[in-house]
């Protein structure tokens, strides 16, 4: 990278950079985060809604379709869960972490893999795509971006640390052994989208936060004053653990190198330490597209490409 394009670097913040191109999958993927954060927060008070209506013998069994039609809000949705752990209508999807935590922790079971396979199969067509597009952490981690980018416009000075790239598997690792030594659910006691889902229903229907608030608040504390991103780049077991299977997958971005001028904003706009402008993806790439969306000159593109070959 040339010294200008280091400066570049080192003076842009995420907000400073335009999305240029390729709206219509930036604002699929943006549907699809606030559909997951619907989900996180509306289940616990659409359950709610519907058990007080049930004790009030004020429900009806005709589901939602005929509640609804009766202007009453009908007895408990036939949707259960959140982004880690969903029932929809009968079909369970989970979350491949907790399912790996219960594996050690009680043994394997195949139900257990019937239940992660949908999941797993996405994770290794698209890699990490679930902490882009699914993780309710994100919209936080954006106001984190927004938090850092203003307090720099401040002239406040705020760290960048960059873990080694391998620590997030060392969490994994260390999640994975405590789960089989203690024979106990460790996973979702540190993985942001179960924490937050609990977090969620634990304030609808008791009124308060338990502990799980107290590491999304760290985790968003560190984002946002010790390393940009770094609690999902290099901390979070979930993300080591999609980045470890998702090795293989076929989607990546891909860089035309005539047209691009090294102006660093493909870099800049990447929470998860890609270099896109130096051809530079690997595992940790959660596919949402920002970088190719901002590309002032359309250098980069989303597309599928064999391993081991260019």
């Amino acid at each position: 990278m040339s010294r200008r394009g280091e400066l570049a670097r080192q003076h842009l913040q995420p907000l400073d950079v335009a999305l240029r191109h390729h709206r219509t999958y930036t604002w699929l993927r943006r549907s699809v985060l606030a559909a997951s954060l619907l989900l996180t927060v509306g289940m616990p008070m659409w359950h709610l809604r519907a058990r007080d209506a049930e004790s009030a013998g004020q429900a009806v069994r005709t589901g939602f379709g005929g509640a609804r039609a009766l202007g009453l809000p009908g007895s408990a949705p036939d949707v259960v869960g959140g982004p880690g752990a969903v029932e929809l209508f009968g079909l369970e999807l989970v979350d491949p972490l907790p399912i790996a935590a219960v594996a050690v922790s009680a043994g394997p079971r195949w139900s257990l893999l019937w239940l992660a396979a949908p999941a797993l199969v996405l994770v290794l067509l698209l890699g990490r795509f679930f902490c882009g597009w699914v993780c309710p952490y994100v919209p936080l981690l954006a106001v984190s971006n927004g938090l850092r980018w203003w307090l720099t416009k401040l002239g406040v000075p705020l760290l960048d640390v960059r873990l080694p790239r391998r620590s997030g598997l060392v969490v994994l690792t260390s999640v994975l052994v405590a789960s089989a030594l203690l024979g106990l659910q460790v996973a979702p006691l540190v993985y942001p989208p179960s924490v937050i889902g609990r977090e969620a229903f634990r304030a609808v229907f008791y009124g308060g936060l338990g502990a799980g608030s107290l590491l999304v608040a760290l985790a968003f504390g560190f984002d946002t004053f010790v390393s940009r991103a770094g609690f999902c780049r290099s901390v979070c077991p979930g993300g080591a653990l999609y980045a470890l299977l998702g090795t293989l997958s076929p989607v990546t971005v891909k860089l035309d190198r005539p047209k691009c001028t090294g102006c660093t904003v493909c870099d800049v706009v990447c929470n998860l330490g890609q270099s896109p402008m130096n051809g530079r993806i690997d595992e940790g790439c959660e596919r949402c597209g920002k970088c190719v969306a901002s590309c002032p000159t359309d250098a980069l593109k989303l597309g599928l490409t064999l391993k081991g070959r260019a």
